[in-house]
Parts: C-alpha cells; sequence; structure tokens
C-alpha cells in the first residue's frame, strides 16, 4: 500500500478548460468513487429505493407503524445503524488510502472520497425516516414517531461522520506511546470493525439455521433485510474488493460469480421436502370418490331433486389470498349451518391453497379433539383459528433464509436442504398452528388417514411443472384421466409422502421469492428430475380443475354450487348481474399503454397479464358451465368486495381513498399482511359489506332449496 498524502495540483490540472475540468471531476470523484465502492452503493441506494418508493417496503414499514414499541422496531433501528456504519467503514476503508491496484488520483477525487461514504452511512436511515413521513396507514402517530427516530439516527451518524476526525486527533493528540503512523493505526482500526462485523453476519447466519422461524418473527423482516444488507456490502467491500486490490489483483467480483456459476446455478438444495414414511391412502377415481362422500356425508336436502355439492375454486396471490380463503371458508361455515356437511372439494392455487391447507388442518384437528358432538361454537373457533393462524409473519423467515444460508449456499458445491429458503417458509406454515403435532406437520396423506377420508373437504393443490409447463396437482382423489395433469401421489413419484404444508407451499413457489421444487419422478427414459412452481403460472384460479372434477363425476342426481373465492382487488365481477366495485381499477382492455421501456417491457407484461385473463376466462367458463349447462349455482366472494365497501366508507375523501390504495392494491403479494388490511377483509366478512351479504343470502337460498330467491350470475 503506498502512502495516501495528497498530491499538487499541477499547473496542467488549473489550465483546463472548464467542461473538461467538470468532465474530470465527475469521472474522477463521482463515477469512478461509485464504481470502487459499488457494493456500498448498490446497498444503500437499493435499500431506500425499497422504502420509499417499493410496495413491499411500504408495506413493511406500516407493519411496523402498527407494531409501535415492539423489540422489532428496536431491532430495525439498531440494523439501521450497523448498516450505516458499515456502508461508511466499508467506504472509507476503499477511499482513503490509495491502493496498489486502484488508480484514483487522490486532488481530482478529493470531494467523492471526502463526502460520499457520508452520503452511504446516513442515507438508509434517512429514505427509511422519509418513508415512515410519507406513510399513509391506521397507525399513523406510529409512523410520525418512527419516522423521528430514524431521521434523528441519521443526523446522529452525520454528526459522527463530521466530527470524528477532530475527536481522533485529540485522542491521539492525548496518547501515551503511541508510535505506530496514523494512517496504519487507522486502516487497522477500520479492518478490526469490519471483520467484526462479518463475524456478527455469519453468527446470524448460523443462527437462523438453527431457530429458522422463532428468530425471524423476533427480529422482524425489515431488521433481517437491513442486516443482510449489511452482510452482502460488508463481505463485498472488505473480501471481494479490499483483499484483492491491496495485494495488486483486480477485485474479486468476477471470480464471485464464476463460483456462484460453477456451484449455485448447479447445485441444488431446493428438493420438495418429504416424509420418510406416510400412510398408504388407498385413493379413489373421481365419481367413485363422490360416491363414497356421498353417503359418509348424506345430502341435508334435496335441490330442484338433486342433491347440492359444493366446490370451491380458490384464486392464488400469496398471503392476501390465504387469509381471505381460509376466512371465506370458516365464515360461510359459521353463517350456514348446512356448509360444511355439502363442501366436497376445494380447487387452490398459490396462497389460495395454502388458505385451503390450513382450513383442512384445523378441521382435522377439531375432529381428532372432539370428545363429544360439536357444540354451538365449533364454527367460531375454526375462524378464529385460522385467522390467527394467517396472521403470523411468514415473510422474515423466508427473506432470513434467502439473505443469509440460502446465499451462501449459491458459492458452496454440496447442497444442505437446512439452507433451502422454501424449508423457512413452510415451517413457518407449520408452526402457525399451535399444536406441534399438528397436521400441517404430517405427510399429506395422513390428513385423510384413520377414518376421516371422507369426512374433510377434498383437496386439489395445483402447481406447474417447470419444463414442459403442464399441470401437477396434489390432491386425496386419484386424477384418473384428468386432462394433461401430473398426479404428483401416483406410484413412483417421490412426492407420494409430501408433508401438507410442502404440499401448499409447491403451489405458492412463486419465484423468486421461492425457488422451484425438485423431486424425482417417472419419465420417458426413466427416473428423472422434475421441477414445480407456482400453480398461477398455469392458471392462477383454479377453475380449471373444478371442470375437470365435474366431468369426471359426472352424475346428474348432484346440483353443483360453485364458490370461487377471488383475491384481486381490482378485478371485475364474474358475475354480471351480481354488485359491482364501480369506478375502481382498468376495464376489459387494461390501464393506458406505457411508452416507457416498452420494447423491452411489453413482452413481460403480456406474459403476465396474460397469466391473469387466462385465472379469469376459467372462472367465466368454469361458471356458465356450473348455471348454464348443469343447472347449478354460482357464488362469487371477491377480495373487491373489501375495496367496494372501504371506498363506500371514505364518503369521496380523496386521502382514505389514497389509504385503501396503497394498503389493499399497491403492496405486491408476499407473505406479510399488516393488521389493517387483515380488519378490513374480517370486517367485510362479517358485515356482509361490499356485496357479500347478498352473495351469503344466495347461497343460504340455495341450500335452503329456495331457488326461487337466488340471484343469477350470468358470467361475462
Amino acid at each position: 500500500m503506498s502512502p495516501s498524502a495528497p498530491e499538487t495540483t499541477s499547473a496542467a490540472d488549473t489550465a483546463l478548460p472548464p467542461l473538461l475540468a467538470l468532465w474530470n471531476f465527475i469521472w474522477n470523484s463521482i463515477v469512478r468513487v461509485l464504481w470502487l465502492c459499488g457494493y456500498a452503493t448498490v446497498t444503500a441506494v437499493g435499500a431506500a429505493v425499497l422504502f420509499i418508493y417499493v410496495g413491499q417496503g411500504q408495506d413493511l414499514l406500516r407493519l411496523s407503524a402498527e407494531f409501535g414499541f415492539a423489540w422489532s422496531n428496536l431491532f430495525f433501528l439498531l440494523s439501521a445503524l450497523l448498516l450505516g456504519l458499515g456502508l461508511w467503514y466499508s467506504s472509507r476503508l476503499l477511499l482513503a488510502h490509495t491502493l496498489d491496484g486502484d488508480q484514483l488520483r487522490w486532488q481530482r477525487s478529493q470531494f467523492g472520497r471526502t463526502w460520499l461514504p457520508r452520503v452511504y452511512g446516513t442515507l438508509v436511515p434517512l429514505a427509511i425516516g422519509i418513508g415512515f413521513l410519507r406513510l399513509e396507514t391506521s397507525a399513523q402517530t406510529g409512523a410520525w414517531v418512527l419516522g423521528a427516530l430514524f431521521l434523528l439516527l441519521a443526523a446522529g451518524l452525520w454528526w459522527f461522520f463530521y466530527k470524528r476526525r477532530d475527536w481522533f486527533m485529540k485522542a491521539t493528540a492525548r496518547g501515551r506511546g503511541l508510535t505506530e503512523p496514523g494512517e496504519a493505526r487507522d486502516r487497522r482500526s477500520m479492518l478490526v470493525i469490519l471483520s467484526l462485523g462479518q463475524v456478527m453476519v455469519f453468527v446470524l447466519l448460523a443462527a437462523f439455521v438453527v431457530w429458522p422461524v422463532s428468530l425471524p418473527q423476533t427480529l422482524g423482516t425489515p431488521a433481517i433485510l437491513l442486516a443482510g444488507f449489511a452482510g452482502i456490502a460488508l463481505f463485498g467491500s472488505l473480501v471481494l474488493t479490499y483483499a484483492f486490490l491491496v495485494n495488486g489483483l483486480p477485485a474479486g467480483t468476477a471470480l464471485a460469480l464464476v463460483l456462484a456459476a460453477g456451484f449455485g446455478f448447479f447445485n441444488d438444495n431446493h428438493w420438495i421436502r418429504v416424509a420418510d414414511q406416510a400412510p398408504a391412502l388407498q385413493r379413489l377415481a373421481a365419481a367413485a370418490h363422490y360416491q363414497a362422500w356421498r353417503e359418509v356425508n348424506p345430502a341435508p336436502r334435496q335441490i330442484d331433486g338433486r342433491d347440492p355439492v359444493i366446490l370451491v375454486a380458490a384464486a392464488g396471490g400469496g398471503i392476501r389470498a390465504a387469509y381471505w380463503t381460509a376466512s371465506t371458508l370458516a365464515t360461510l361455515e359459521a353463517k350456514i349451518p348446512t356448509f360444511s356437511q355439502s363442501l366436497f372439494a376445494i380447487s387452490s392455487v398459490s396462497g389460495g391453497s395454502v388458505g385451503a391447507a390450513v382450513y383442512a388442518a384445523v378441521k382435522r384437528q377439531q375432529l381428532e379433539n372432539r370428545a363429544a358432538p360439536a357444540d354451538a361454537n365449533t364454527t367460531l373457533t375454526t375462524l378464529a383459528t385460522v385467522q390467527k393462524a394467517l396472521s403470523h409473519d411468514f415473510l422474515s423467515p423466508v427473506a432470513a433464509g434467502m439473505l443469509f444460508p440460502d446465499l451462501v449456499q449459491r458459492f458452496i458445491p454440496y447442497p444442505f436442504p437446512e439452507a433451502d429458503r422454501q424449508r423457512f417458509l413452510e415451517l413457518g406454515f407449520e408452526q402457525a398452528l399451535p399444536e406441534a403435532d399438528n397436521p400441517l406437520t404430517r405427510p399429506f396423506t395422513a390428513l385423510y388417514a384413520d377414518g376421516y377420508k371422507f369426512r374433510l373437504p377434498g383437496l386439489l393443490l395445483n402447481t406447474t411443472i417447470v419444463d414442459s409447463g403442464r399441470r401437477a396437482v396434489t390432491s386425496n382423489i386419484a386424477l384418473t384421466n384428468f386432462t394433461d395433469t401430473l398426479d404428483l401421489l401416483a406410484d413412483g413419484f417421490q412426492t407420494q409422502t409430501i408433508r401438507l404444508s410442502a404440499a401448499a407451499g409447491a403451489s405458492a413457489r412463486f419465484t423468486y421469492l421461492s425457488p422451484a421444487g425438485s423431486f424425482i419422478g417417472p419419465g420417458a427414459q426413466g427416473e428423472q428430475k422434475i421441477r414445480l412452481v407456482d400453480g398461477g403460472y398455469f392458471e392462477n384460479s383454479g377453475a380449471t380443475t373444478i371442470v375437470d372434477l365435474l366431468d369426471l363425476i359426472n352424475n346428474p342426481t348432484l346440483y353443483p354450487i360453485l364458490i370461487l373465492i377471488r383475491n384481486d382487488p381490482q378485478a371485475p365481477a364474474v358475475c354480471q348481474r351480481r354488485p359491482q366495485v364501480t369506478g375502481f381499477g382498468p376495464g376489459p382492455e387494461g390501464p393506458p399503454a406505457n411508452d416507457f421501456l416498452s420494447e423491452v417491457a411489453s413482452p413481460v407484461r403480456a406474459l403476465l397479464n396474460g397469466r391473469t385473463a387466462r385465472g379469469r376466462l376459467a372462472e367465466v367458463s368454469t361458471a356458465k358451465l356450473v348455471e348454464g349447462d348443469m343447472r347449478g349455482a354460482v357464488i362469487e366472494v371477491s377480495l373487491a368486495a373489501v375495496v367496494e365497501a372501504e371506498l363506500d366508507r371514505t364518503q369521496g375523501d380523496p386521502a382514505a381513498r389514497g389509504r385503501i390504495e396503497q394498503s389493499l392494491v399497491e403492496p405486491p403479494l408476499g407473505w406479510s399482511l399488516s393488521q389493517a388490511v387483515r380488519q378490513s377483509m374480517e370486517w367485510v366478512m362479517a358485515e356482509g359489506g361490499g356485496g357479500l351479504k347478498d352473495e351469503f343470502a344466495n347461497l343460504t337460498a340455495v341450500l335452503e332449496g329456495r331457488l326461487a330467491d337466488y340471484r343469477p350470475c350470468n358470467a361475462r
């Protein structure tokens, strides 16, 4: 390492034309400094953008504001402090000394060397503070208090960075026996501090492997994100940049990418979680299964001379869909006494599969624990239990898995299943129910074993095969003659012993937060590796599988009742003769075309929006089949009802409307749900707002045989 004494400005430098001098300043003091501190640059800017402009980041701030004076917010503050100090120290280490592999000229880069580390160190808490102050939330006081605290933290860090050299010089002047040169001493102190920070990150990584759910949920997602950013910035700056440059080598980022390409891209630790053993389940084909189920669940009354059969199609959409699906099923069970006795099957996708699995698991627990016939409070317990289970924070475990062990796994040649981030998510599902030995921890087939084979609704959890795009389904019903469908419980498939949490998780593997899941199954050339992703890639409503199921049952004595549980808060209604959400969301032609990066973005937008349109087409086609050809009934329970009801409550207040748009529409669909959104769902579900009262009345009228009171759907 060469000395860092400032250069003298040459006559050539002072004689440069103004534009060239400006270019030299920008190139040396801004561009090259930003490039040298690339990890700090990307981390600081990325974290700031996340909490100010990204919907999910704003929703995390909304959750923090609702928590108030909680431990998670203290950890949030501490992680912002540590990240700020880490970014400042790492950038100073790279910029305060002239490295052998660094050709920056001191005089021309003086501005960037002095001020950019201070910007890095304060940008994240400053952005978070601004994000809190800009937030529209029901917990407005909590948001303002937290915003003020983060702004004070940013100011305190800036003051420390500005005054720190004065303190250091005074301490050095008072020092006793300090003979080491100031530069070397300064460099050594920075190396020690940064190394300790890196050790803390690896200790946290090991702790997450040991406590994959409880520790992340204690720390909270925001703190985990900042700690993960700190780990990336410290390792990238200290190891991949400084350690290489100080030895006269180019930065090691390219080498790290080569290692990731050699190990991480071919080293698969994302295998579907299966049990060593699972109870054998003798499954019946659709028609035979229906007959056996009907014998155990006789129709309470006939409708138009036929037996009522309820089939549910639950759409996907992360934790929001899970909460809406489970709440809908439990609410209908509570409001309509004959609902459970007529509920035959649930076809679900993504978050809808998580909600359906939790509902079925709770019903199995109730059957196991019930020593006497059900009392009047049993249905209320179902609703309270599923809502409590799905109120947990599932985002923090998967964030911890993704940013810590699973990130490190990309650079290790041997796969460790314990590092799989999907494992963190599924363990979170399992621990959401209070009992340690609950159905979510057991194999899927155990849900229907021991005499419960026909006492629970059938589950058809839809996923998508990566390498063929075909539909794959996990179900207690044999999928014989289902159209172009892979049966994941068929002979020869490793997924025969899949866990219930993993089956729901396989349906909800929406990359990149969740990885594609691998398993071994029969193929054209013998056994082969197969990968699964979210069922929404194939079709996001679950209705297509309902069509196959009805077609194969082919029983003229049943009266089909299709319940569409829809998760899109802006989706227009399927049933055109039912209440509509007016003045909200795009029409059938979609929002106005956006010209920004249209050459690049248009194909991606078309693929994603085509996925949504296919789901809607499946819902409309299934509704037409059930109500038209089969002379049945269609009930639509849409999340758009929550938006409509909340808009009615605003009485035209633009600020209140903005809060609704942010909380119910803007945040992307992840695995954390703010209390405000949950309360909106619960209130609308309980009060029947947004047209749900009419839908519930429709279903009640049909099940009671009052077809004259049924208001047709007439799907458009």
